[in-house]
């Protein structure tokens, strides 16, 4: 058996992690620039994050070669693709821990991105209704609105739409 390969990927999946863990930050610097509403340092977070991702593409490439070497020196089909956890039963030790506590890790840190990158995109689209309402009001799109009239044709009832409250907890 070539550990050359296995060590390989090894080293493959650990520059993925710290990719990964660098995403992680950029999504939560990018959660402060937002409450503090610091547009310049956003600016330079999302592009850093844009360039991160893209390098995360080209990393994931090297990644899932590395797999497929090692997943077809240990005899495993490559239909379908095969996972980390896959590798992890067929490898001698110590490159098992390693290979699975790094699936367990890349999984964290997916999730953490996913979920703070949904709170980032609430609290969005929370200050875009915020802003449009704040227009509607100064701008008096946003006055009185009547429910037409009843049946014995008075006008209804006016009521006041007032804008929705921002909460700065993302």
């Amino acid at each position: 058996m070539d550990i050359t390969r296995i060590i390989n990927l090894c080293e493959a999946l650990d520059g993925h992690l710290e990719r990964y863990q660098t995403l992680v930050d950029y999504v939560a610097e990018e959660k402060k620039c937002l409450l503090e509403l610091d547009l310049d340092r956003l600016f330079i977070s999302s592009q850093n994050k844009e360039r991160l991702a893209l390098d995360i593409q080209d990393n994931i490439k090297e990644l899932v070669e590395g797999i497929n070497e090692v997943a077809l020196m240990l005899g495993l089909p490559l239909t379908p693709q095969p996972l980390l956890a896959d590798l992890v039963m067929h490898v001698p030790k110590p490159f098992d821990n390693r290979l699975n506590d790094g699936s367990i890790k890349l999984e964290r840190l997916k999730n953490i991105i996913l979920r703070e990158n949904e709170a980032n995109r609430n609290f969005i689209e929370e200050a875009v209704r915020m802003v449009n309402e704040s227009i509607n009001i100064l701008t008096g799109a946003n006055q009185l609105k009547g429910d037409g009239y009843k049946s014995d044709g008075r006008a209804g009832e006016k009521k006041l739409t007032l804008p929705v409250k921002l909460s700065k907890e993302v």
